[in-house]
């Protein structure tokens, strides 16, 4: 199984000079935590990853404004993305290695394709590999108390 088989296709995405409100309108109305960002809208090439915790932690709770740019709060170094060929082992795998709960899926040329999150990995791996699932989830949990 491929990440092309589990991954979200066509994700919400936001773009670097777009607002933090117009990224938190965005999560609140697809009902995500992370949006990826995008250089435009037709390339649509990883720039990176603003989640719901920035917009809390980062921006307002620092202090900034909703009118502030998303380029300013989000997560642009050391992304962990896969391709839509790579096997979901190997998905997990960062998944766990990075600590993160979901990653971008990139397609031909860097272009943003999808997004897994972690509870895509478990409703597709638990038969095959229970305790992988169990590990990611487990880590996922972690992560979410230590932030």
């Amino acid at each position: 199984m491929r990440a092309r088989d589990v991954m979200t296709a066509h994700p919400s995405v936001i773009l670097p000079d777009d607002t933090i409100l117009k990224a938190a309108q965005l999560m609140r109305d697809r009902h995500v935590g992370v949006l990826p960002v995008i250089d435009n809208l037709q390339d649509r090439h990883l720039k990176g990853i603003l989640t719901d915790r920035d917009i809390v932690i980062r921006c307002l709770a620092a202090g900034h404004g909703m009118e502030c740019a998303v380029k300013e709060f989000m997560t642009s170094h050391h992304l962990t993305t896969v391709r839509m060929d790579d096997e979901i082992t190997l998905v997990a795998h960062k998944m766990k290695r990075d600590h993160i709960r979901r990653i971008p899926v990139l397609a031909e040329g860097g272009r943003v394709a999808g997004m897994i999150a972690v509870v895509d990995l478990a409703s597709r791996l638990r038969p095959a590999d229970p305790e992988l699932v169990g590990r990611l989830e487990r880590r996922s949990t972690e992560v979410s108390l230590e932030q």
